[in-house]
C-alpha cells in the first residue's frame, strides 16, 4: 500500500509536530467534538467521526482521550463551563450595578444567537438531558456548572443589594436560581418551537421582573 512509502524524513517531521503541539491537537480534538456532538447528540456520533471530523487518527483521538465518555466530560469541563462563565459571569464585573448587567447579558446573548443553533438548544441542557441518566460522572459534572452557575450570579446579586440596586428582603439564593433557570428556559423555548422571536418575549418577561425587584 502506499502508506508504506511515506518518506521517513515527511514521517519524523509529522511526529514531531504532533510531539511540539499535543496542546493544539488536544484542542483541535476538543473543538471538533464539541461542535459535532452539539449538532447531532452525543449518541449520535461515534469516535471514528469525531476523530475524523477533526483531521485526526483514531489512535490520535485515544491518545488524548481514552473514551469517547472522556471527550464528553472535557466539553463540559473546557467548553461548556468556561464559556458559561464568559457569557453570563465575567462580563458582570464590568456594571456597578449586575441587574443591568444580567439584561444587558441576556440580550447581547440572544440577539447575537446564531440562527442555526437556534433550533439546537444550550450545549449543557442537552448533554443533561441526554447523559446525567445514564453516566453518574456526567450527571455530576453538569450539576457542578449549574451549581457554579447559580452561586457565581448571586455573588452578583449580593453586590446588587449591597449597593443598593436590589432590595434588601430579596432571598439572592432564589433569585440566581430563577434567573438561572430563566436563561435556560429561554435556550429550550427557542428550540422547541424553532423560532428566535421568543427570545423578545423571555427578554421582555425578565426585564419586568427585575425591574420589581429594584430598590
Amino acid at each position: 500500500m502506499w502508506t508504506f512509502y511515506i518518506s521517513f524524513d515527511i514521517f519524523d517531521l509529522m511526529t514531531k509536530r504532533t510531539a511540539r503541539d499535543p496542546e493544539k491537537t488536544r484542542a483541535q480534538i476538543l473543538n471538533a467534538s464539541f461542535m459535532e456532538i452539539y449538532r447531532r447528540g452525543f449518541n449520535g456520533v461515534g469516535v471514528r467521526e469525531l476523530a475524523a471530523k477533526a483531521d485526526v487518527t483514531i489512535g490520535a483521538f485515544f491518545h488524548y482521550f481514552p473514551t469517547k465518555n472522556h471527550v464528553g466530560y472535557a466539553i463540559v469541563d473546557e467548553i461548556i463551563h468556561t464559556g458559561i462563565l464568559d457569557r453570563w459571569i465575567k462580563p458582570l464585573n464590568a456594571y456597578k450595578n449586575p441587574m443591568q448587567g444580567i439584561l444587558k447579558c441576556f440580550k447581547n446573548t440572544f440577539d447575537n444567537w446564531p440562527d442555526e443553533y437556534v433550533a439546537l438548544g444550550c450545549p449543557l441542557n442537552n448533554l443533561t438531558q441526554e447523559m446525567a441518566g445514564s453516566d453518574e460522572l456526567f450527571k455530576q459534572k453538569t450539576r457542578a456548572v449549574l451549581e457554579d452557575w447559580i452561586a457565581k450570579t448571586r455573588e452578583h446579586l449580593k453586590r446588587a443589594q449591597q449597593g443598593g440596586y436590589l432590595r434588601k428582603n430579596v432571598n439572592t439564593q432564589e433569585l440566581a436560581e430563577y434567573i438561572v433557570t430563566f436563561q435556560e428556559g429561554t435556550f429550550a423555548m427557542g428550540k422547541a418551537l424553532n423560532d428566535r422571536r421568543i427570545f423578545d418575549s423571555m427578554y421582555n418577561s425578565l426585564k419586568q421582573h427585575l425591574e420589581a425587584l429594584e430598590s
